[in-house]
């Protein structure tokens, strides 16, 4: 008889961290992610590092079995895309926004496929913004304006992520305390879909065996567009 193993230990990091952890220093102000505000009491960054959470997994769920019924995506068998969703508390007042990437310019995700979500029922937003054409133009989740570097690659992608969090900037946000934002990803891949690259970001939670992870150009992305410190805060 084979001798009896242990279950593995539950990793005590969070599932999945998007765009680095709060132990980094950010590429925007270069001010590490977890510096104390002097005289204040509080991080310098509101956002340190973005987690994802049980919950926003059960929302991606239900968005997947929606789309699965519907027919006419089904049609197109091919299909692969990313979902994203976000959660957010700023000020006191709460966000939650749905976003897909993908082929198309028209978003995958529909009103008709958020039915069922028990999560903060009728408070979801689909987020659809423009993505810029090159590493200048865009904005920070303050609302703030800023140019990524020049050598990330693929740096015009249409990925949730980036709409999620370009959709939460778009608001021009009143900004005060940050509570907490959160956001999760989740593959979509139809049965005749031949993307490897798509396929490689799916698997990687340590609770979640389907939650994705970002690809390469978000993690490269996403620590400019969650840097809220004040841009008269940065010395160049």
């Amino acid at each position: 008889m084979p001798p009896k193993t242990r279950p593995r230990k539950p990793d005590g990091e969070p599932n999945l961290l998007h765009g680095g952890k709060q132990t980094d220093t950010c590429r925007r102000c270069r001010f590490p992610r977890n510096k104390q505000d002097k005289g204040k009491g509080k991080l310098l960054h509101g956002i340190p590092q973005v987690t994802d959470s049980a919950q926003l997994r059960n929302v991606l769920v239900t968005i997947d079995r929606n789309l699965r019924q519907d027919h006419d995506l089904m049609n197109d068998p091919a299909a692969v895309f990313m979902m994203g969703v976000l959660e957010a508390r700023i000020g006191g007042r709460e966000y939650f926004l749905i976003a897909s990437s993908g082929r198309t310019a028209d978003p995958w995700i529909r009103e008709k496929h958020l039915n069922g979500i028990s999560y903060h029922q009728g408070a979801w937003e689909s987020v659809n913004p423009t993505i810029p054409a090159s590493h200048r133009g865009w904005v920070t989740i303050r609302g703030e304006k800023v140019d990524l570097d020049t050598n990330i690659a693929g740096v015009t992608r249409p990925c949730s992520a980036m709409k999620l969090l370009l959709g939460l900037g778009g608001k021009r946000l009143e900004w005060k305390s940050v509570e907490y934002l959160r956001m999760s990803e989740m593959v979509f891949v139809g049965p005749e879909a031949d993307d490897a690259e798509m396929r490689q970001w799916h698997g990687k939670g340590a609770t979640s065996s389907w939650t994705a992870h970002s690809c390469n150009a978000c993690e490269a992305r996403i620590p400019y567009l969650i840097c809220d410190v004040p841009a008269n805060q940065i010395v160049d």
